[in-house]
């Protein structure tokens, strides 16, 4: 019962990058310069299997200029 809850709601870290680099016209190539992360780093924070190092969210919250609660939510 629990797996299926867990199903039910996707990664909100992951669609909050995804969306805040969409407001910004952002790919992942420039995220990775930005924040300094390789780039199959980006790319599994983007799909969900990773989150990002404590390190590297105020990189993140600086090159994508979101508040920082926005991508902190756990």
């Amino acid at each position: 019962m629990f797996f299926f809850f867990f199903l039910e709601f996707p990664n909100i870290l992951s669609e909050r990058l995804t969306h805040a680099m969409e407001k910004m016209n952002m790919d992942v190539s420039t995220l990775v310069l930005l924040v300094g992360a390789s780039v199959v780093t980006v790319k599994r924070w983007l799909n969900g299997t990773y989150q990002p190092r404590h390190v590297n969210l105020p990189k993140l919250i600086c090159a994508l200029q979101v508040p920082a609660d926005y991508l902190c939510i756990e």
